[in-house]
Parts: structure tokens; C-alpha cells; sequence
């Protein structure tokens, strides 16, 4: 970041550098924390049996020698266990003393990617993290989780130690009391996001110069097919100026936002389908995601001028879906949903770009998703026998769709739904397929991604990162580290840079 003269001048008038450069060396060696002292003593007999004789006999005297040697030989080694760590009040110290060195008035640490360590280290990440919280020298931590992929233990409690900041789109549809107005504040988002961007990094450049479509069509588009996704948006504009570089006027118009909605789409939609195919993700995942469409497509057929968009699913089927959300190729917008025919379902959409593909109309208006003709749980209940967690006999009912354990129906002999009194089919409990490896979700992605690639398609570690979210080095380390030497992707490199591809 620096011009080296300018970087000695700079640390000369900070010392709290120095200072930082320790604590650095610190965390990755630690320093001697206990040692413990074993001797151990060696004892080495070593004998001669070297011996001689010698005699004199003479008319005067008679004279006789004899010599031997023995030898005796002892080793000592002393050997040291030591334990190199770093006691947190120590660390906690040494930091407030750089805080205070270096006129900074608070420090913010951000831990992302909490979701990607399995039960177990979460556990012990939050013993640490306790200890950390109470520190009280203006150290504050943000840490970044997956819904309902994290677990802090009983040390760590939600709403005492730390307080949530959901980032989901249903809260935010909840906050603004519907996804029509959560929809309206997207727009608004996207529109202070790109006009601060241009006054920040080019302010002599003004919206006229760059697109030439309507900024109410832009946002409108643009938060339809991103929902509340930042990432989404910058691929989407990368994509349409990509696109645009290659025109008479260079702007960006309709058919090149398009263009650029088309491309996000694909390349999430190539990181479900390579996680698939390298059995990442169970394959009925994706029999699952023919079977929605399918259904969302004969609805269109039957009644092409209303939408066809929107999905309805009864809450206890939520994890089914969370593959599809984790893709972006379906979206959840809403919880608690009520239907015009009774019942509380959670909010779903087909990406934007797929219903574009497919000609299907896209639902603006609330009362245009909560019919009935948009409720899956017909669709879904045909995977139920993948999801149930425990292996004792569960059953369900064909009409409206709820699951009961055989806990909750055992002193009948006839099983009947409590609802519709229907009598209740048994779910045939099957085993979900086996997946490759043991990855968390970006990883997940990532190999998905590069699996789904020709090696004209070859992709650098950048580009990947860009499109699934995560830094640079994690796909650069992980791919040519790993998945190259173990032949399940391959690369090359052009320009000094490293391209990743599909085995063929």
C-alpha cells in the first residue's frame, strides 16, 4: 500500500507498529506458556578385557607383570515439553496498549464465515470469544453466520452477549410489512448504491454516461433478480458493461442488463448443477428442482396471462428448499404467509432471469401469489422421505400435506389426520445419497463452479470468487493446493494467472 520511503517515515512516527509486527509474530508462534522438565540417563558399561603378561627369569631374580583396563561410561539428556500459547489477558493488554499508542478510540474485529465450522469448533471458538467480549477496552466483534447454521453453545447467548443483525430478506420483508414495500426500499437501495459509487470513484461521470435505460426500469430489474444481494448486483452491471464495451455508443441499455441478468443467472445456476454432478449435493436436488419447474410451467400453460412465479410451502418443509436459496435460484421472501384458502406458508420466487427464460409472468401485486394453485407441498411431499430426521415411523396426509411421528398417533390404531380426518399414508423412510467430501457451503460452490466449465470457459481465481462470494486466496489456495494435485479440477495459466477448469 506503500512507497517504501514513505513507509519507513510513517513507522518512524508509529511506533505502535512495531508493537503490532510483535503481536503478529505472537499469534502465530505464541510464547512459552508452561514447561515441564524429564531427565532421562543413559548408563553405558564398557569394559576391557585387555590383558598382559610378561616375565623375567634370571639366576638372581625372577620377575613377573601384568596389566588390564575396564572402563565405565554415563550419558544424561535432559528434554523439555513445552506448551506456546498466548493467555488472553496478556493479548487483551498488549492491544490496548496499541489502541491508545495509535489514537484510535475503538476496534472492530469481523469474523465471517462463522457457518463453515463444523458443531464442535463453533463450541470452542465461542469459549474464546466469551472471554474476548468482556474485555472492555473498546474492542467490538461483528461475526458473520448462516441462518440457522450456527451454534455458540451455552457460552455465548444471543440477545445478553451479542446482539443480531438479520441480513435475511424476510425480516426485512417483515419490517416493512410486505414484500411489495420490502421490494420499493430494495429499489431505493440499489438506486443511493450506484449513484454513491459514481460521486465516490468518478464523480465527473453522471448516470447519462454510463446507461441509457430509465432508472426506474434499471432498479426495478435489478431488485427483482438480486433480492437484497449485493454481490448479485455488481455481476449483473460487470456483465451488461461487459456487454456494452462491445456497441457504438458504449452505454448501457435494456438488452444489455438483460444480458447481464442472463449471466448471473448462469453462473449460479452452473455452481447448483456442477455441485450435483460432482456429489456435492444430493442428486435428487436437482429431480427436485425439475419437478418445481415443471409444476410452475403447466401452471403458466394453464393460465399464461397471471403469474406463475411465486411458490407457497408449508414451514415444516423450509429445509427442503435451502439448496435452491443458497444458489439464488429461488429466493425466500416471506414467512407466515397466510392464503386466500386458509393455512400460514412461507414465501418463495423462481429467480427473476428463470421466469424471464421461460416466459413465465412475475408476480407484482400480493394478492396475485397467496392462491392456491401457487401452494408445493404436492410437489415437495413426494421428497419427504429424504428430510425426516429419525428413522421411526412416520406418516402423512395427502390432502393437506402435514407430517405426524409416530409419537404423536401411537394409541391409535387407525391413523387419521386431526385436521381433515383423513386416514394417514406411512412415509417410507429413505437414506440420503452419499455426498464427496466433507465441504462447507463456499467450497461447496466454488468446485461446483469450475466443474461446470470447458476449458475455453476457464475462469481465474478472481472471477470465481467474485461469483461466490468469498476472497481471492480461498479459491487460489484451495484450488491449485488442492483440488488440482488431487486431479479433480485442472488449470493453466495465461498472463502470469492461474485458470481453473473442469477435468474433461
Amino acid at each position: 500500500m506503500f512507497d517504501e520511503k514513505i513507509f519507513l517515515v510513517f513507522k518512524q512516527e508509529n511506533p505502535a507498529l512495531d508493537d503490532l509486527d510483535l503481536i503478529e509474530k505472537i499469534l502465530v508462534t505464541g510464547i512459552t506458556l508452561s514447561t515441564d522438565k524429564k531427565i532421562s540417563v543413559t548408563r553405558k558399561d564398557k569394559s576391557a578385557e585387555k590383558q598382559s603378561f610378561n616375565g623375567k627369569v634370571s639366576l638372581d631374580s625372577v620377575q613377573v607383570g601384568a596389566e588390564g583396563a575396564w572402563s565405565e561410561e554415563q550419558e544424561q539428556a535432559v528434554q523439555y515439553n513445552e506448551i506456546r500459547g498466548l493467555n488472553v489477558q496478556d493479548f487483551l493488554n498488549k492491544i490496548n496498549d496499541i489502541r491508545k499508542k495509535a489514537k484510535i478510540d475503538r476496534i472492530y474485529v469481523f469474523i465471517d464465515e462463522f457457518s463453515d465450522l463444523n458443531t464442535e469448533e463453533q463450541k470452542q471458538f465461542s469459549v474464546l470469544l466469551k472471554k474476548l467480549l468482556g474485555s472492555k477496552i473498546n474492542m467490538f466483534f461483528k461475526i458473520g453466520v448462516i441462518t440457522d447454521r450456527y451454534d455458540f453453545g451455552d457460552k455465548v447467548i444471543i440477545g445478553r452477549d451479542i446482539f443480531p443483525i438479520s441480513l435475511d430478506l424476510s425480516e426485512y420483508v417483515e419490517k416493512y410489512n410486505g414484500i411489495i414495500p420490502a421490494l420499493k426500499k430494495i429499489q431505493d437501495f440499489i438506486s443511493m448504491v450506484i449513484e454513491k459509487r459514481l460521486r465516490i470513484f468518478c464523480p465527473e461521470v453522471k448516470y447519462e454516461n454510463i446507461f441509457k435505460i430509465k432508472q426506474d426500469v434499471l432498479y426495478n430489474r435489478l431488485a427483482r433478480q438480486a433480492l437484497g444481494v449485493p454481490r448479485t448486483i455488481g455481476l449483473i452491471l460487470q456483465h451488461a458493461w461487459q456487454q456494452s464495451c462491445g456497441g457504438n455508443d458504449e452505454q448501457i441499455g435494456l438488452q444489455e442488463i438483460n444480458y447481464g441478468i442472463r449471466g448471473a443467472r448462469k453462473i449460479y445456476f452452473k455452481q447448483f448443477q456442477g455441485s450435483v454432478q460432482k456429489h456435492l449435493v444430493p442428486g435428487f436436488y436437482m429431480e427436485m428442482w425439475n419437478r418445481i419447474l415443471e409444476k410452475a410451467l403447466s401452471e403458466k400453460i394453464k393460465h399464461p396471462d397471471r403469474p406463475a412465479s411465486h411458490l407457497l410451502v408449508d414451514p415444516i418443509r423450509k429445509e427442503y428448499l435451502n439448496v435452491f436459496c443458497e444458489n439464488f435460484i429461488i429466493h425466500l421472501l416471506e414467512e407466515n404467509r397466510s392464503s386466500k384458502v386458509g393455512g400460514s406458508y412461507n414465501l418463495y420466487s423462481l429467480d427473476y432471469d428463470i421466469c424471464m427464460d421461460h416466459n413465465i409472468k412475475y408476480a407484482e401485486a400480493k394478492d396475485e401469489f397467496t392462491a392456491i394453485r401457487f401452494i408445493y407441498d404436492s410437489v415437495l411431499s413426494e421428497f419427504d422421505a429424504y428430510f425426516t430426521k429419525e428413522k421411526l415411523r412416520s406418516y402423512k396426509c395427502n390432502k393437506c400435506g402435514r407430517i405426524y411421528d409416530e409419537k404423536e398417533l401411537f394409541q391409535y390404531n387407525v391413523k387419521r389426520c386431526f385436521t381433515d380426518d383423513e386416514k394417514l399414508e406411512e412415509i417410507i423412510h429413505m437414506e440420503v445419497p452419499r455426498t464427496q467430501g466433507n465441504y462447507a457451503e463456499v467450497e461447496i460452490k466454488i468446485l461446483g463452479l469450475i466443474s461446470t466449465l470447458e476449458e475455453e470457459e476457464a475462469m481465474s481465481a478472481q472471477e470465481i470468487a467474485d461469483a461466490v462470494g468469498c476472497s481471492r486466496p480461498k479459491v487460489s489456495n484451495w484450488g491449485s493446493r488442492v483440488l488440482a494435485r488431487r486431479g479433480q479440477i485442472c488449470l493453466k495459466q495465461k498472463g502470469g494467472k492461474n485458470y481453473y477448469y473442469a477435468v474433461p
